[in-house]
């Protein structure tokens, strides 16, 4: 019988097989959707409005503001404000804020991006920022060095869709049925298990009475999810 030259072994060496962990980076990597509530409220209280966390909530501010907007107005019945305006008011205010020193990465998340780098788990994240001010909060995080970044500047909403999902882990080149997404809120949680993702929630103070049924892992605060859990997730025998 002959012998294997080391090219046929070199051949025959299996590629390596990776993981990835994706997440939305205005969202999680620091307090976003505070920053943005905080925004439309001081926008708000100039016009005579008081906007209560409960309102933020109940009409869906977030996402996307402009209609959020409109359907507070239309209750309040307010005809001299014009919530596509306003909704630019209060980017322009956010945009701001996300570049003030006081803003930090979450450092809930900075040790399990760190944990999962330890363990050869790729990383990306998604933004619906415009690109330069989602490149530039990534550097003003310190992660662009750390995370693959596929900013969403041209999608026609504002929250993630299983294609927005598809596009990041498309980012890192890691397939959707081997990446976790982490997440805060209902929506993002729903597209990503629609995608073919797993699916680990931290709910935030705005997002924390959503249901997240068929959600991989719930957890009461982002420190609670650890790289090994979600490298467990992906784990063969784990696979749905």
């Amino acid at each position: 019988m002959g012998t294997q030259t080391e090219e046929t072994r070199k051949k025959t060496v299996p590629s390596p097989v990776f993981t990835g962990l994706v997440f939305e980076l205005e969202k999680l990597a620091m307090s976003g959707q505070r920053l943005l509530f905080e925004a439309c409220q001081k926008v708000l209280k100039d016009k005579h409005v008081t906007l209560t966390p409960v309102l933020w909530s109940r009409f869906g501010l977030a996402n996307p503001l402009a209609q959020g907007l409109g359907r507070l107005l239309a209750t309040l019945d307010n005809k001299s404000l014009v919530a596509d305006k306003l909704a630019r008011e209060v980017q322009d205010v956010f945009f701001r804020e996300i570049t003030r020193p006081a803003v930090k990465l979450n450092a809930a998340l900075n040790v399990l991006l760190t944990d999962a780098a330890k363990l050869n788990i790729k990383i990306g994240a998604l933004s619906f920022l415009p690109d330069e001010q989602a490149q530039a909060l990534l550097v003003h995080l310190g992660l662009q060095e750390r995370v693959s970044l596929r900013v969403m500047q041209k999608a026609a909403v504002s929250v993630p869709t299983p294609d927005c999902w598809l596009m990041t882990c498309k980012a890192i080149g890691v397939p959707a049925r081997r990446c976790v997404a982490v997440v805060e809120g209902a929506v993002a949680c729903n597209a990503a298990l629609e995608a073919g993702l797993r699916c680990v929630v931290a709910p935030d103070e705005f997002t924390a009475y959503q249901d997240f049924g068929g959600a991989d892992q719930v957890v009461e605060e982002l420190k609670d999810v650890h790289a090994k859990d979600l490298q467990a997730l992906l784990h063969a025998c784990a696979f749905r």
